[in-house]
Protein backbone atom coordinates (compact mmCIF):
# COMPACT_ATOMS: atom_id res chain seq x y z
CA UNK A 1 0.00 0.00 0.00
CA UNK A 2 1.34 3.43 -0.63
CA UNK A 3 -0.25 5.52 1.38
CA UNK A 4 0.15 9.58 1.97
CA UNK A 5 2.82 9.19 4.73
CA UNK A 6 5.07 6.89 2.37
CA UNK A 7 5.02 9.20 0.23
CA UNK A 8 6.00 12.17 2.52
CA UNK A 9 8.97 10.09 3.93
CA UNK A 10 10.28 9.37 0.46
CA UNK A 11 9.91 13.23 -0.81
CA UNK A 12 12.17 13.89 2.58
CA UNK A 13 14.15 11.01 2.22
CA UNK A 14 15.70 12.46 -1.30
CA UNK A 15 15.69 15.76 -0.45
CA UNK A 16 17.32 15.39 2.79
CA UNK A 17 19.10 11.57 2.83
CA UNK A 18 20.07 12.15 6.69
CA UNK A 19 16.32 12.33 7.72
CA UNK A 20 15.50 9.71 9.97
CA UNK A 21 11.46 9.15 10.57
CA UNK A 22 9.99 6.71 12.85
CA UNK A 23 6.64 5.24 13.60
CA UNK A 24 4.99 5.40 17.19
CA UNK A 25 5.27 1.86 18.51
CA UNK A 26 1.76 1.00 20.78
CA UNK A 27 1.68 -1.94 23.47
CA UNK A 28 -1.30 -3.53 21.14
CA UNK A 29 -0.99 -3.20 17.48
CA UNK A 30 -4.53 -2.34 15.65
CA UNK A 31 -5.84 -1.54 19.43
CA UNK A 32 -3.62 1.32 19.84
CA UNK A 33 -3.57 4.92 17.50
CA UNK A 34 -0.19 3.93 15.82
CA UNK A 35 -1.08 6.86 13.39
CA UNK A 36 2.02 9.44 14.45
CA UNK A 37 5.50 9.34 12.32
CA UNK A 38 8.33 11.45 14.31
CA UNK A 39 10.97 12.71 12.36
CA UNK A 40 14.35 14.21 13.26
CA UNK A 41 17.50 15.29 11.57
CA UNK A 42 21.06 14.79 13.09
CA UNK A 43 22.40 17.71 14.73
CA UNK A 44 19.23 19.38 14.29
CA UNK A 45 17.52 20.03 17.81
CA UNK A 46 13.68 19.67 16.74
CA UNK A 47 11.41 16.88 16.50
CA UNK A 48 8.33 17.32 14.21
CA UNK A 49 5.57 14.53 13.88
CA UNK A 50 2.67 13.89 11.58
CA UNK A 51 -0.24 12.82 12.77
CA UNK A 52 -3.28 10.57 10.94
CA UNK A 53 -5.10 7.82 12.01
CA UNK A 54 -4.40 5.74 8.86
CA UNK A 55 -1.21 7.67 7.34
CA UNK A 56 -3.32 9.75 4.90
CA UNK A 57 -3.84 13.28 4.46
CA UNK A 58 -4.69 15.39 6.30
CA UNK A 59 -2.24 15.43 8.75
CA UNK A 60 -1.76 17.07 12.54
CA UNK A 61 1.40 18.79 11.81
CA UNK A 62 2.81 19.53 15.57
CA UNK A 63 6.57 19.77 16.91
CA UNK A 64 9.60 20.71 19.42
CA UNK A 65 10.20 23.87 17.59
CA UNK A 66 6.19 25.73 19.13
CA UNK A 67 2.97 25.13 20.47
CA UNK A 68 1.80 25.82 16.85
CA UNK A 69 -0.71 23.13 15.28
CA UNK A 70 -1.04 23.39 11.91
CA UNK A 71 -2.83 20.97 9.13
CA UNK A 72 -1.19 19.89 6.30
CA UNK A 73 -3.97 19.38 3.54
CA UNK A 74 -1.24 18.08 0.21
CA UNK A 75 1.82 16.20 0.21
CA UNK A 76 3.53 19.48 -0.63
CA UNK A 77 2.30 21.08 2.88
CA UNK A 78 3.48 18.02 4.90
CA UNK A 79 6.65 18.44 3.21
CA UNK A 80 7.34 21.40 3.55
CA UNK A 81 6.18 21.59 7.16
CA UNK A 82 8.36 18.87 8.27
CA UNK A 83 11.31 20.89 6.62
CA UNK A 84 10.54 24.31 7.78
CA UNK A 85 10.07 22.82 11.49
CA UNK A 86 13.01 21.05 11.30
CA UNK A 87 15.13 23.83 10.47
CA UNK A 88 15.93 22.52 6.68
CA UNK A 89 15.67 24.16 3.65
CA UNK A 90 16.69 22.82 0.08
CA UNK A 91 19.94 22.40 -0.62
CA UNK A 92 20.80 21.43 2.89
CA UNK A 93 20.84 17.98 3.64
Amino acid sequence: MNRDIDQVIAALVSSFPSIACEQLRVAHPGADDDGVWFFTHPGLPHEVQLESPDGRLPFLVEGTDSEARDTARTLEEAVAFVAARLGLSIGRA
